[in-house]
């Protein structure tokens, strides 16, 4: 599934359409309304009326936490729970991936009983299933990205019930060996293009060490994918490589 654009950049004409045992399917909020109101509203309503209701279910998502991720994440959830594949959920940047699974919580918190909140709570027993629901946070092997990447796992540990299952660390530079960085160091001193081209080298180098090596500590199952003109076939290597 692909709440978000990353995903379906990756894999381009796949989206809204199949291969093999691959299917893919972009969420949309207003189409999540639609089929919430299917499901649950014991009244048949006619197309014609989801208008003034979406304009109104705006109004109050606007206003109220939690609202309108409650759609996306219970989407998510309803196809785990009533479909026979396994899902794979392409999330959005750092801050809105906690507030979208924590958002059972947070609106039965807010609304404090009813059908809603009754509704949210096989939402939240499957999120808090280790054996259901993981998250694997991706990240570069930079300063930044692996800043906000700890601060988004920290976010998770404190504001949600989603175990951490892994972390991928996409686009990662080669290493420089011992006898490698040295050679490096002295094309650095002869200068042109050449010696510009190994500060490039030893500077990614080092700082992808450092980096790795903050992200180590977390005692996290890792995957490295090295840097590629193949993204994807290289993220498929550095997957079997790990098995």
């Amino acid at each position: 599934m692909v709440a978000d654009g990353g995903l379906r950049r990756a894999l381009g004409e796949m989206v809204g359409g199949s291969t093999g045992s691959i299917e893919v399917l972009e969420l949309h909020t207003e189409l999540a309304l639609e089929q919430y109101i299917d499901l649950y509203l014991p009244l048949p309503i006619s197309p014609s009326r989801l208008g003034p209701i979406a304009a109104i279910f705006d109004y109050v998502a606007t206003a109220a936490p939690g609202v309108r991720e409650i759609l996306t994440i219970g989407k998510i959830a309803y196809e785990v729970k009533e479909g026979d594949w396994d899902v794979v959920v392409d999330g959005p940047a750092t801050g809105h991936c906690v507030e979208l699974l924590a958002a059972p919580e947070t609106l039965a918190d807010l609304v404090g009983f009813g059908p809603m909140v009754d509704q949210t709570k096989w939402m939240q027993a499957l999120l808090a299933d280790p054996a259901t629901t993981g998250v694997v946070a991706v990240t570069l092997a930079e300063e930044l990205p692996v800043s906000e990447t700890l601060g988004l796992l920290g976010r998770l540990l404190d504001e949600t019930t989603v175990d951490v299952a892994g972390l991928v660390v996409n686009q990662v530079p080669p290493t420089l060996s011992a006898t490698s960085a040295k050679v490096a160091k002295k094309l650095v001193r002869s200068g042109g293009a050449i010696g510009e081209a190994a500060t490039v080298a030893l500077t990614r180098s080092s700082i992808a060490d450092g980096q790795l090596g903050r992200l180590a500590e977390l005692e996290l199952d890792m995957i490295d994918v090295p840097f590629s003109s193949e993204p994807i076939a290289a993220a498929i290597e550095a997957l079997r490589a790990s098995q």
